[in-house]
């Protein structure tokens, strides 16, 4: 059996570890400012890692995860890969596979899946949700070469081996291009494409700004921004990730700062809190502490380099949601370059568009299937 029944079961005494690690924290000193100007607060951290030592029950977490349909995938490749299937009782639902990105994991989906599940409008989803290789409880790649055009490859023979012929695609962060090389791979199969990050550049020659409007051009300092005050993990990550990863790996405050900077900056920036409960957030945390998996879901970023985008054009229909605290904001002259746009939703929020907003996502998700007509593809 290549697909077989996976439930998440970590020991108490992992737990009892983790919580001797927390207690013996070496903190460093800190310039008095809660503005998180040069990375995550260090008060608004010790709180974080006090709730995580006395409140926090991963146990709860676990069992949500497992209680959707958890399974392990045994893929040609020889990975095995951790993934939710949760179907819809209606016959007639479209299969959709969502791919998370980095920091984040299957859990940012467990809000929308049963908001897809039992549908809006008469429009119904089965929803899987993989985890990729190196994140997680999927497998760690132990040689280089599993960028997101391989990932593609790998879900597309998970739907297969699911019995899912047709389906739609989508994703955001990294799950974006995976999204992307999917419907690019497999055009009779891949039917349909839903983005929730949108990765576009100005055709060349003409006028870049050239139908622009003025709204956009504001939406494009988000990326500026990013690029000047925000980028230096993807730098980290994408030439040396091996080197910050031992630290990640064997410090809760390292591992917590890390992530929390990045749910912090690509939400709300403004407050000295997060958008997203904190309770999330170290669900998140607990997931990359407990199935060490810091290093491997960073090595991503090392792993696609170029060689990870595709800027082919999508022939298929292209759903696009833009939440305007998004990294990148392109103008949609610009995505439909490259995008077969059939339906085009702005929405307020930010980067983890399924865990901070998950109603208008699943809405959007819907739009894009009524307006491309997506049941008829299915058929």
């Amino acid at each position: 059996m290549k697909i077989k029944d996976f439930k998440i079961n970590v020991s108490q005494s992992e737990i009892d570890a983790l919580n001797l690690k927390i207690d013996s924290t070496r903190w460093p000193d800190e310039v008095n400012d809660k503005h998180w100007t040069m990375g995550t607060s260090k008060e608004f951290l010790e709180s974080a890692l006090d709730y995580w030592r006395t409140d926090f029950s991963w146990s709860k977490h676990e069992s949500k995860i497992n209680e959707v349909g958890s399974y392990i995938f045994k893929s040609n490749t020889g990975l095995d890969i951790h993934f939710l299937h949760s179907k819809s009782k209606d016959s007639n639902a479209i299969p959709i596979i969502m791919t998370h990105g980095w920091p984040g994991s299957v859990q940012e989906f467990l809000k929308i899946i049963p908001v897809l599940n039992k549908g809006i409008n008469g429009i119904c989803f089965d929803v899987i949700c993989p985890s990729m290789p190196g994140y997680g409880f999927s497998s760690k790649p132990k040689k280089n070469g599993i960028n997101s055009k391989e990932i593609a490859k790998i879900n597309h023979e998970l739907m297969h081996e699911l019995g899912y012929k047709k389906y739609v695609a989508q994703g955001g962060d990294w799950g974006a291009t995976v999204s992307k090389w999917t419907a690019d791979l497999f055009k009779e199969h891949c039917i349909g494409l839903h983005l929730n990050m949108i990765l576009a550049f100005p055709p060349e020659g003409d006028d870049p700004y050239e139908g622009v409007s003025e709204e956009e051009k504001e939406g494009m300092q988000n990326f500026q921004k990013y690029q000047e005050k925000g980028s230096g993990y993807f730098a980290i990550q994408s030439t040396k990730p091996q080197t910050v990863a031992y630290g990640l790996t064997d410090s809760p405050a390292g591992l917590a700062g890390w992530i929390i900077e990045k749910f912090h900056a690509w939400t709300n920036d403004n407050e000295n809190k997060l958008v997203i409960p904190l309770e999330e957030v170290l669900a998140i945390i607990s997931l990359y502490w407990y199935s060490n998996s810091i290093a491997s879901s960073m090595r991503l970023y090392y792993e696609n380099g170029q060689a990870g985008f595709s800027f082919d054009y999508v022939e298929q229909p292209t759903g696009c949601a833009l939440f305007d605290k998004e990294i990148v904001l392109p103008p949609r002259v610009w995505v439909e370059k490259i995008y077969n746009v059939k339906q085009w939703d702005k929405f307020s929020g930010g980067h983890f568009a399924a865990l901070e907003n998950p109603k208008n996502l699943a809405t959007s998700i819907v739009n894009f299937c009524e307006s491309a007509q997506i049941k008829d593809l299915i058929k």
